[in-house]
Protein backbone atom coordinates (compact mmCIF):
# COMPACT_ATOMS: atom_id res chain seq x y z
CA UNK A 1 0.00 0.00 0.00
CA UNK A 2 1.36 3.42 -0.95
CA UNK A 3 1.82 6.26 1.58
CA UNK A 4 -1.11 8.05 -0.01
CA UNK A 5 -3.34 4.97 0.33
CA UNK A 6 -2.29 4.52 3.96
CA UNK A 7 -3.18 8.13 4.71
CA UNK A 8 -6.57 7.73 3.02
CA UNK A 9 -7.29 4.56 5.00
CA UNK A 10 -6.38 6.29 8.27
CA UNK A 11 -8.67 9.19 7.43
CA UNK A 12 -11.57 6.84 6.80
CA UNK A 13 -11.01 5.08 10.12
CA UNK A 14 -11.15 8.37 11.98
CA UNK A 15 -14.28 9.51 10.17
CA UNK A 16 -16.27 6.29 10.60
CA UNK A 17 -16.17 5.19 14.21
CA UNK A 18 -18.95 2.58 13.87
CA UNK A 19 -17.21 0.53 11.17
CA UNK A 20 -13.38 0.45 11.15
CA UNK A 21 -12.20 -0.02 7.60
CA UNK A 22 -9.15 -1.88 8.88
CA UNK A 23 -11.40 -4.60 10.28
CA UNK A 24 -13.09 -5.01 6.90
CA UNK A 25 -9.72 -5.46 5.20
CA UNK A 26 -8.66 -8.00 7.83
CA UNK A 27 -11.85 -9.98 7.34
CA UNK A 28 -11.39 -9.95 3.58
CA UNK A 29 -7.82 -11.23 3.93
CA UNK A 30 -8.91 -14.00 6.31
CA UNK A 31 -11.75 -14.99 3.99
CA UNK A 32 -9.29 -15.38 1.15
CA UNK A 33 -6.92 -17.52 3.26
CA UNK A 34 -9.79 -19.71 4.48
CA UNK A 35 -10.63 -20.71 0.90
CA UNK A 36 -14.36 -19.95 0.73
CA UNK A 37 -16.66 -22.26 -1.16
CA UNK A 38 -17.40 -21.58 -4.82
CA UNK A 39 -20.05 -18.93 -5.33
CA UNK A 40 -19.64 -17.42 -1.86
CA UNK A 41 -19.09 -13.63 -1.87
CA UNK A 42 -16.20 -12.53 0.33
CA UNK A 43 -14.59 -9.34 1.55
CA UNK A 44 -15.89 -6.61 3.78
CA UNK A 45 -17.97 -3.58 2.80
CA UNK A 46 -17.13 -2.41 -0.72
CA UNK A 47 -15.90 0.95 0.56
CA UNK A 48 -16.74 3.71 2.99
CA UNK A 49 -18.56 5.35 0.08
CA UNK A 50 -20.71 2.21 -0.26
CA UNK A 51 -21.65 2.37 3.43
CA UNK A 52 -22.45 6.08 3.15
CA UNK A 53 -24.72 5.15 0.23
CA UNK A 54 -26.37 2.15 1.90
CA UNK A 55 -27.29 3.84 5.16
CA UNK A 56 -29.32 6.73 3.66
CA UNK A 57 -31.11 4.17 1.50
CA UNK A 58 -32.07 2.20 4.61
CA UNK A 59 -32.63 5.04 7.07
CA UNK A 60 -33.39 8.17 5.02
CA UNK A 61 -31.16 10.96 3.77
CA UNK A 62 -32.28 13.26 6.57
CA UNK A 63 -31.07 10.80 9.21
CA UNK A 64 -27.54 9.98 8.00
CA UNK A 65 -24.37 12.06 8.02
CA UNK A 66 -23.28 12.22 4.35
CA UNK A 67 -19.62 12.49 5.29
CA UNK A 68 -19.18 9.45 7.50
CA UNK A 69 -22.43 7.47 7.47
CA UNK A 70 -23.26 8.02 11.15
CA UNK A 71 -27.00 7.77 11.87
CA UNK A 72 -28.62 10.39 14.10
CA UNK A 73 -28.98 9.27 17.70
CA UNK A 74 -32.30 10.95 18.48
CA UNK A 75 -34.39 8.67 16.25
CA UNK A 76 -35.25 4.98 16.13
CA UNK A 77 -35.64 3.89 12.51
CA UNK A 78 -36.78 0.57 11.06
CA UNK A 79 -36.51 -0.43 7.43
CA UNK A 80 -38.39 -3.56 6.31
CA UNK A 81 -36.23 -5.64 3.97
CA UNK A 82 -38.65 -8.58 3.38
CA UNK A 83 -40.01 -11.42 5.53
CA UNK A 84 -38.91 -10.64 9.12
CA UNK A 85 -35.65 -8.91 8.27
CA UNK A 86 -35.36 -5.28 9.37
CA UNK A 87 -32.44 -2.87 9.32
CA UNK A 88 -32.55 -0.82 12.52
CA UNK A 89 -30.85 2.37 13.67
CA UNK A 90 -31.28 3.15 17.37
CA UNK A 91 -29.27 5.58 19.48
CA UNK A 92 -26.71 5.75 16.68
CA UNK A 93 -26.26 1.97 16.45
CA UNK A 94 -26.96 0.06 13.23
CA UNK A 95 -28.09 -3.57 13.40
CA UNK A 96 -30.23 -6.24 11.76
CA UNK A 97 -33.21 -8.21 12.98
CA UNK A 98 -32.84 -11.57 11.19
CA UNK A 99 -30.90 -11.72 7.94
CA UNK A 100 -32.65 -12.99 4.82
CA UNK A 101 -33.76 -11.24 1.63
CA UNK A 102 -36.68 -12.74 -0.25
CA UNK A 103 -36.35 -12.51 -4.02
CA UNK A 104 -32.70 -11.45 -4.01
CA UNK A 105 -32.53 -12.24 -7.69
CA UNK A 106 -30.64 -11.17 -10.78
CA UNK A 107 -33.22 -9.54 -13.04
CA UNK A 108 -32.43 -8.48 -16.59
CA UNK A 109 -33.59 -5.05 -17.80
CA UNK A 110 -36.16 -3.76 -18.54
CA UNK A 111 -37.69 -5.92 -15.79
CA UNK A 112 -37.65 -4.42 -12.30
CA UNK A 113 -36.30 -6.19 -9.24
CA UNK A 114 -39.07 -6.83 -6.73
CA UNK A 115 -36.85 -6.46 -3.70
CA UNK A 116 -34.85 -3.19 -3.65
CA UNK A 117 -31.94 -4.55 -1.63
CA UNK A 118 -29.74 -7.63 -1.37
CA UNK A 119 -26.86 -9.35 0.35
CA UNK A 120 -24.17 -6.89 -0.68
CA UNK A 121 -26.12 -3.94 0.65
CA UNK A 122 -26.47 -5.71 4.01
CA UNK A 123 -22.68 -5.97 4.09
CA UNK A 124 -22.20 -2.36 2.96
CA UNK A 125 -24.62 -1.26 5.70
CA UNK A 126 -21.94 -2.39 8.18
CA UNK A 127 -24.24 -3.57 10.99
CA UNK A 128 -22.74 -3.91 14.43
CA UNK A 129 -25.13 -6.66 15.58
CA UNK A 130 -27.50 -9.25 14.07
CA UNK A 131 -30.33 -10.84 16.10
CA UNK A 132 -31.70 -14.30 15.26
CA UNK A 133 -35.40 -14.85 15.91
CA UNK A 134 -35.23 -18.53 14.95
CA UNK A 135 -33.01 -20.71 12.81
CA UNK A 136 -34.96 -21.43 9.63
CA UNK A 137 -33.36 -20.38 6.36
CA UNK A 138 -35.97 -17.76 5.49
CA UNK A 139 -34.73 -15.88 8.56
CA UNK A 140 -31.01 -16.71 8.71
CA UNK A 141 -29.64 -17.52 5.24
CA UNK A 142 -27.47 -14.40 5.01
CA UNK A 143 -26.53 -13.96 8.67
CA UNK A 144 -23.25 -15.89 8.84
CA UNK A 145 -22.08 -14.35 5.57
CA UNK A 146 -22.84 -10.80 6.73
CA UNK A 147 -21.32 -11.34 10.17
CA UNK A 148 -18.15 -12.92 8.82
CA UNK A 149 -17.58 -10.18 6.27
CA UNK A 150 -18.33 -7.25 8.60
CA UNK A 151 -17.29 -8.48 12.04
CA UNK A 152 -20.84 -8.05 13.36
CA UNK A 153 -21.79 -9.93 16.53
CA UNK A 154 -24.71 -12.34 16.22
CA UNK A 155 -27.17 -12.83 19.09
CA UNK A 156 -29.40 -15.85 19.57
CA UNK A 157 -29.92 -18.95 21.65
CA UNK A 158 -26.95 -21.29 22.15
CA UNK A 159 -28.34 -23.60 19.47
CA UNK A 160 -28.44 -20.71 16.99
CA UNK A 161 -24.82 -19.83 17.71
CA UNK A 162 -23.76 -23.42 17.08
CA UNK A 163 -25.52 -23.29 13.71
CA UNK A 164 -23.83 -20.03 12.78
CA UNK A 165 -20.38 -21.62 13.26
CA UNK A 166 -21.43 -24.47 10.97
CA UNK A 167 -22.55 -21.94 8.38
CA UNK A 168 -19.31 -19.93 8.63
CA UNK A 169 -17.17 -23.02 8.09
CA UNK A 170 -19.36 -24.23 5.23
CA UNK A 171 -19.10 -20.91 3.42
CA UNK A 172 -15.57 -19.73 4.25
CA UNK A 173 -13.64 -22.91 4.95
CA UNK A 174 -12.58 -25.04 7.88
CA UNK A 175 -11.64 -22.92 10.87
CA UNK A 176 -13.72 -19.92 9.83
CA UNK A 177 -15.84 -18.58 12.70
CA UNK A 178 -18.21 -15.72 13.49
CA UNK A 179 -18.81 -13.86 16.72
CA UNK A 180 -22.00 -15.10 18.35
CA UNK A 181 -23.37 -14.33 21.81
CA UNK A 182 -25.87 -16.79 23.33
CA UNK A 183 -28.61 -14.91 25.17
CA UNK A 184 -30.26 -18.20 26.24
CA UNK A 185 -28.52 -21.41 27.28
CA UNK A 186 -29.10 -24.61 25.33
CA UNK A 187 -32.31 -26.47 26.03
CA UNK A 188 -34.05 -23.88 28.19
CA UNK A 189 -37.84 -24.24 28.34
CA UNK A 190 -40.37 -21.94 26.72
CA UNK A 191 -40.92 -18.86 28.87
CA UNK A 192 -37.29 -18.62 30.01
CA UNK A 193 -36.11 -15.00 30.13
CA UNK A 194 -32.75 -13.24 30.20
CA UNK A 195 -33.20 -9.71 31.47
CA UNK A 196 -31.11 -6.54 31.42
CA UNK A 197 -28.29 -8.09 29.41
CA UNK A 198 -25.18 -5.89 29.34
CA UNK A 199 -24.02 -6.58 25.79
CA UNK A 200 -25.51 -3.52 24.04
CA UNK A 201 -24.90 -1.00 26.80
CA UNK A 202 -24.59 1.93 27.12
CA UNK A 203 -26.47 2.50 23.86
CA UNK A 204 -29.31 0.03 24.43
CA UNK A 205 -30.66 -2.37 27.03
CA UNK A 206 -31.67 -5.89 26.01
CA UNK A 207 -34.13 -8.51 27.27
CA UNK A 208 -34.82 -11.90 25.69
CA UNK A 209 -37.38 -14.68 26.09
CA UNK A 210 -37.81 -18.09 24.53
CA UNK A 211 -41.27 -18.29 23.01
CA UNK A 212 -43.17 -20.56 20.61
CA UNK A 213 -42.73 -21.14 16.89
CA UNK A 214 -45.79 -21.10 14.66
CA UNK A 215 -47.91 -24.23 14.33
CA UNK A 216 -51.38 -25.27 13.22
CA UNK A 217 -54.18 -25.92 15.71
CA UNK A 218 -57.87 -26.71 15.20
CA UNK A 219 -60.31 -23.83 14.85
CA UNK A 220 -60.79 -21.88 18.08
CA UNK A 221 -64.52 -22.32 18.76
CA UNK A 222 -64.52 -19.62 21.46
CA UNK A 223 -64.32 -16.86 18.82
CA UNK A 224 -66.05 -16.23 15.47
CA UNK A 225 -64.41 -17.91 12.45
CA UNK A 226 -61.81 -15.64 10.83
CA UNK A 227 -59.49 -17.89 8.84
CA UNK A 228 -57.47 -16.45 5.99
CA UNK A 229 -55.96 -18.29 3.05
CA UNK A 230 -52.49 -17.49 1.80
CA UNK A 231 -53.73 -16.33 -1.60
CA UNK A 232 -56.26 -13.91 -0.11
CA UNK A 233 -55.50 -10.31 -0.98
CA UNK A 234 -52.79 -11.03 -3.53
CA UNK A 235 -52.20 -8.71 -6.46
CA UNK A 236 -53.03 -10.57 -9.71
CA UNK A 237 -50.59 -8.33 -11.60
CA UNK A 238 -47.62 -9.65 -9.61
CA UNK A 239 -45.71 -11.25 -12.47
CA UNK A 240 -46.51 -8.43 -14.89
CA UNK A 241 -45.09 -5.85 -12.50
CA UNK A 242 -41.94 -7.63 -11.34
CA UNK A 243 -39.42 -9.72 -13.17
CA UNK A 244 -37.93 -12.97 -12.00
CA UNK A 245 -34.47 -14.43 -12.37
CA UNK A 246 -31.88 -16.70 -10.79
CA UNK A 247 -30.91 -16.27 -7.18
CA UNK A 248 -28.09 -13.76 -6.77
CA UNK A 249 -26.26 -15.95 -4.23
CA UNK A 250 -27.57 -19.52 -4.46
CA UNK A 251 -24.70 -20.89 -2.36
CA UNK A 252 -25.30 -18.59 0.62
CA UNK A 253 -27.57 -20.77 2.70
CA UNK A 254 -28.04 -21.51 6.38
CA UNK A 255 -27.91 -24.97 7.93
CA UNK A 256 -30.91 -24.16 10.10
CA UNK A 257 -29.13 -24.46 13.44
CA UNK A 258 -31.60 -24.01 16.26
CA UNK A 259 -34.49 -24.73 13.90
CA UNK A 260 -37.81 -23.57 15.27
CA UNK A 261 -36.40 -22.51 18.67
CA UNK A 262 -37.71 -18.95 18.84
CA UNK A 263 -36.46 -15.89 20.74
CA UNK A 264 -38.39 -12.70 21.45
CA UNK A 265 -36.23 -9.61 22.06
CA UNK A 266 -36.86 -6.27 23.72
CA UNK A 267 -34.66 -3.23 23.16
CA UNK A 268 -34.83 -0.09 25.31
CA UNK A 269 -33.34 3.34 24.73
CA UNK A 270 -31.97 4.84 27.96
CA UNK A 271 -33.75 8.06 28.86
CA UNK A 272 -36.75 9.49 30.67
CA UNK A 273 -39.27 7.79 28.34
CA UNK A 274 -37.47 4.40 28.29
CA UNK A 275 -38.68 3.92 24.70
CA UNK A 276 -38.83 0.17 24.07
CA UNK A 277 -39.53 -2.09 21.13
CA UNK A 278 -40.05 -5.85 21.16
CA UNK A 279 -39.59 -8.20 18.20
CA UNK A 280 -40.69 -11.77 17.46
CA UNK A 281 -40.32 -13.45 14.07
CA UNK A 282 -42.65 -16.47 14.40
CA UNK A 283 -46.20 -16.39 15.69
CA UNK A 284 -46.95 -19.38 17.92
CA UNK A 285 -50.41 -20.55 19.05
CA UNK A 286 -49.41 -20.47 22.68
CA UNK A 287 -53.01 -20.38 23.89
CA UNK A 288 -53.12 -24.11 23.15
CA UNK A 289 -49.47 -25.21 23.01
CA UNK A 290 -47.63 -23.08 25.59
CA UNK A 291 -50.06 -21.38 27.99
CA UNK A 292 -47.16 -20.66 30.32
CA UNK A 293 -46.35 -17.78 27.98
CA UNK A 294 -49.53 -15.94 28.96
CA UNK A 295 -48.31 -14.92 32.44
CA UNK A 296 -44.75 -14.52 31.14
CA UNK A 297 -45.78 -12.00 28.48
CA UNK A 298 -48.23 -10.29 30.82
CA UNK A 299 -45.22 -9.62 33.06
CA UNK A 300 -43.05 -8.41 30.16
CA UNK A 301 -41.86 -4.80 30.66
CA UNK A 302 -43.74 -1.99 28.96
CA UNK A 303 -43.34 -2.05 25.16
CA UNK A 304 -44.03 0.95 22.95
CA UNK A 305 -43.57 -0.66 19.52
CA UNK A 306 -44.05 -4.35 18.72
CA UNK A 307 -42.77 -5.86 15.47
CA UNK A 308 -44.36 -9.26 15.05
CA UNK A 309 -44.97 -12.04 12.57
CA UNK A 310 -48.62 -12.30 11.57
CA UNK A 311 -48.49 -15.19 9.12
CA UNK A 312 -47.99 -18.83 9.98
CA UNK A 313 -49.43 -22.31 9.76
CA UNK A 314 -52.46 -21.36 11.86
CA UNK A 315 -53.80 -18.71 9.47
CA UNK A 316 -56.19 -20.95 7.49
CA UNK A 317 -58.06 -22.05 10.61
CA UNK A 318 -57.63 -19.14 13.02
CA UNK A 319 -56.58 -16.18 10.91
CA UNK A 320 -54.39 -13.76 12.81
CA UNK A 321 -55.73 -14.74 16.20
CA UNK A 322 -52.26 -15.74 17.38
CA UNK A 323 -50.77 -12.36 16.45
CA UNK A 324 -53.69 -10.69 18.22
CA UNK A 325 -52.93 -12.69 21.38
CA UNK A 326 -49.31 -11.50 21.33
CA UNK A 327 -50.65 -7.95 21.03
CA UNK A 328 -53.13 -8.52 23.88
CA UNK A 329 -50.45 -9.83 26.24
CA UNK A 330 -47.61 -7.43 25.35
CA UNK A 331 -49.86 -4.36 24.99
CA UNK A 332 -47.83 -2.19 22.57
CA UNK A 333 -48.86 1.28 21.49
CA UNK A 334 -47.82 0.60 17.87
CA UNK A 335 -47.83 -2.74 16.04
CA UNK A 336 -45.81 -3.44 12.88
CA UNK A 337 -46.48 -6.71 11.00
CA UNK A 338 -43.92 -9.01 9.40
CA UNK A 339 -43.64 -12.38 7.65
CA UNK A 340 -46.84 -11.81 5.68
CA UNK A 341 -44.99 -11.57 2.36
CA UNK A 342 -42.75 -14.63 2.38
CA UNK A 343 -45.31 -16.85 4.07
CA UNK A 344 -47.71 -16.23 1.23
CA UNK A 345 -45.18 -16.65 -1.54
CA UNK A 346 -43.82 -19.99 -0.40
CA UNK A 347 -47.34 -21.33 0.03
CA UNK A 348 -48.41 -20.55 -3.50
CA UNK A 349 -49.65 -16.96 -3.51
CA UNK A 350 -48.20 -14.64 -6.10
CA UNK A 351 -47.35 -12.06 -3.46
CA UNK A 352 -48.43 -8.74 -1.93
CA UNK A 353 -50.00 -8.96 1.50
CA UNK A 354 -52.91 -6.66 0.75
CA UNK A 355 -55.29 -4.72 2.97
CA UNK A 356 -57.31 -7.93 3.37
CA UNK A 357 -54.69 -9.13 5.84
CA UNK A 358 -54.80 -5.93 7.86
CA UNK A 359 -58.58 -6.21 8.22
CA UNK A 360 -58.17 -9.79 9.41
CA UNK A 361 -55.81 -8.66 12.17
CA UNK A 362 -58.15 -5.87 13.28
CA UNK A 363 -61.06 -8.32 13.39
CA UNK A 364 -58.96 -10.85 15.29
CA UNK A 365 -58.09 -8.28 17.96
CA UNK A 366 -61.79 -7.55 18.45
CA UNK A 367 -62.68 -11.25 18.46
CA UNK A 368 -60.33 -12.06 21.34
CA UNK A 369 -61.68 -9.20 23.40
CA UNK A 370 -59.26 -6.29 23.02
CA UNK A 371 -61.44 -3.17 23.34
CA UNK A 372 -61.03 -0.86 20.38
CA UNK A 373 -59.73 1.90 22.64
CA UNK A 374 -56.93 -0.39 23.77
CA UNK A 375 -55.94 -1.65 20.33
CA UNK A 376 -52.58 -0.34 19.12
CA UNK A 377 -51.99 1.77 16.09
CA UNK A 378 -51.31 -0.72 13.29
CA UNK A 379 -48.73 0.46 10.78
CA UNK A 380 -49.45 -2.11 8.13
CA UNK A 381 -46.76 -2.89 5.57
CA UNK A 382 -47.68 -3.86 2.00
CA UNK A 383 -45.10 -5.70 -0.05
CA UNK A 384 -43.17 -4.86 -2.09
CA UNK A 385 -44.10 -1.18 -1.93
CA UNK A 386 -43.09 -0.73 1.69
CA UNK A 387 -39.75 -2.49 1.47
CA UNK A 388 -36.92 -0.10 2.43
CA UNK A 389 -39.30 2.71 3.30
CA UNK A 390 -37.93 4.12 6.56
CA UNK A 391 -40.23 7.15 6.64
CA UNK A 392 -43.07 4.80 7.65
CA UNK A 393 -41.20 3.49 10.68
CA UNK A 394 -39.28 6.39 12.21
CA UNK A 395 -39.87 7.19 15.89
CA UNK A 396 -38.74 9.91 18.27
CA UNK A 397 -37.91 8.16 21.58
CA UNK A 398 -38.27 11.46 23.46
CA UNK A 399 -41.89 11.99 22.36
CA UNK A 400 -44.48 12.37 25.16
CA UNK A 401 -46.42 9.62 23.39
CA UNK A 402 -44.17 7.04 25.05
CA UNK A 403 -44.96 8.12 28.62
CA UNK A 404 -45.95 5.03 30.60
CA UNK A 405 -49.28 5.36 32.39
CA UNK A 406 -50.32 1.71 32.82
CA UNK A 407 -49.40 -0.74 35.59
CA UNK A 408 -46.41 -2.18 33.75
CA UNK A 409 -42.97 -0.97 34.76
CA UNK A 410 -40.39 0.17 32.25
CA UNK A 411 -37.59 -2.16 31.31
CA UNK A 412 -34.54 -1.76 33.55
CA UNK A 413 -32.19 0.41 31.52
CA UNK A 414 -29.32 2.58 32.69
Amino acid sequence: MSKKECAQSATKRRRFAHAPVAAAFALAAFAASAQPAAGIPTGGPTSLAATVKARPHMFGLENVNPANGDVRRDRVIFSWLTTTTFAVAANGKVFLLDGYIDDDQVVSPPARKRTPTGLQELVDLKPEWVFIGHGHGDHTDYIANVAYRTGATIFGAQEHCAGMQVDAAAQFGAGATVKCKAVLAAGVPIGTTAMDLPDLKPALCLNAMRHLHGAATPPDTSIPPNGINFRDGEDPREFELWGTGPSAYPQVRASGGGGSLSVLYQFTIPGPRAFSFSVYDSVGPYKELAPELIPALNAWPATDVLIGAVSGANNPTNGMRDAAIYIRDIQPKVFIPSHHDESQRRRGAAGNSGEWWKRNLLTSMTNIGIPQAQQPEVRWLNDPYDYVRPSLLTFDPASPRWAKTGPRTNAACS
